[in-house]
């Protein structure tokens, strides 16, 4: 496939790419970019690359010329003030994939899939660094629930790879979910205090379990711990009142990664 030229700021190809830090200019088109050699290796075994984006000093590097022929996608080569355009990437690769979103759907039946729930949980690293962890501790899939876009360059970058290996859906309706999970004999339990809180350590875990991860903030609604099977919390001293929403995530997810 021929490569594409480009050193012009003004491109109105350039120009859209750009774009695609903003959310509905990502919804509009249906792309969304992946940047650095990493995340490019592992988008091209498991996603759908529309371009490959190279800054033109990286076009005669052998593992960069490999790749983007791997990948199936439009070549292009930009001038570097022209790829400075496009990335957000203090230390930028000088390579980036454009790629088309998959469905973000939860699938009718998720029997035997470990699963978790983000709820509102709005900081994209966060978002990206739990998925993270979850893949690396045995979750299938990751469901969002008012959380960052998990398309923001800022999420996909802090999974490190690790969106092209898990699972990851949407839902836009939390409480719904919740009876279809415990409709399908699942327990579910919201990380948070309440009076019918369980202590990680004490109480016992089972695999089909479906955690609810909150905000650090202002945590998970009443209503939805409510309407839970029970909560769970993480034994600290009194030295502090809450771990971060990654840190939690990664105490929780690791004592179910013990299960069978």
């Amino acid at each position: 496939m021929e490569e594409l030229y480009i050193t012009s700021r003004t491109n109105p190809l350039v120009v859209s790419l750009s774009r695609l830090t903003d959310k509905k200019e990502r919804d509009k088109t249906g792309l969304y970019i992946a940047e650095g050699f990493k995340l490019c290796k592992e988008a091209c075994d498991q996603g759908r690359v529309r371009y490959a984006v190279l800054r033109q000093d990286r076009r005669q590097q052998e593992q960069y010329a490999a790749l983007v022929k791997r990948c199936g996608g439009v070549p292009v080569v930009l001038s570097e003030t022209v790829y400075e355009k496009i990335t957000k990437d203090h230390s930028p690769d000088g390579i980036l994939f454009v790629m088309e979103m998959e469905s973000l759907e939860i699938p009718g039946d998720m029997t035997g899939e470990r699963v978790c729930i983000l709820d509102s949980i709005q900081d994209p690293g966060n978002v990206g660094t739990i998925i993270r962890t979850a893949a690396a501790l045995g979750i299938d899939r990751v469901i969002l629930h008012k959380c960052a876009d998990v398309y923001n360059p800022k999420v996909i970058r802090a999974t490190m790879g690790a969106f092209f290996r898990i699972s990851v859906s949407k839902c836009s309706d939390l409480q719904k979910l919740i009876i279809r999970l415990q409709n399908a004999g699942r327990r579910v339990l919201a990380a948070a205090l309440s009076q019918r809180g369980l202590t990680l350590g004490d109480a016992p875990l089972y695999p089909t379990d479906t955690l609810i991860l909150g905000n650090e903030g202002h945590g998970i609604d009443e209503a939805v711990v409510d309407q839970c099977d029970a909560s769970i919390k993480i034994p600290m001293t009194d030295k502090t009142e809450s771990l971060n929403a990654a840190a939690a995530a990664a105490v929780l997810l690791w004592e179910y990664s013990k299960l069978q």
